[in-house]
């Protein structure tokens, strides 16, 4: 009888709404984790997919930065180098620079000036040579 009554009262407290409460808020608990465990995972692969891309692409830019290396070691591409980096010439050459017509910043003079322009402009003259 002794062994009936500690199993009823073991099982009394097992069934009982205050431990049904207390392990569903345990369950919920745990199931929060997992969330925010998974919701990290999910960030962390996020970033590793960017990291492959910016790897990829760091590589690329080191493997053109070998070749144009390799270029520039040679006569040809040292001076090719220079003539596009430096704004220099060799010795008999001459520049030429070509403006287009159409694409030119340069702005037209006017050629009507105010009377106030005028003054402005004389007074410019007369003042900055005292100074």
């Amino acid at each position: 009888m002794r062994e009936y009554q500690q199993k009823h009262l073991v099982r009394t407290l097992l069934y009982s709404r205050v431990t049904m409460v207390f392990l569903f808020v345990l369950i919920i608990l745990l199931l929060r984790s997992i969330v925010e465990l998974n919701n990290k995972r999910i960030d962390v692969a996020k970033l590793h997919k960017e990291s492959e891309t910016e790897k990829i692409d760091l590589q690329e830019k080191v493997a053109r930065a070998k070749e144009k290396n390799q270029n520039i070691r040679t006569d040809r591409g040292f001076d090719a180098y220079v003539r596009t980096t430096y704004p220099v010439v060799a010795d008999g050459e001459g520049v030429i620079v070509v403006y287009d017509s159409t694409g030119s910043p340069v702005t037209p003079v006017r050629e009507d000036i105010t009377i106030w322009e005028h003054l402005l402009l004389l007074w410019n003259k007369l003042f900055k040579h005292q100074t």
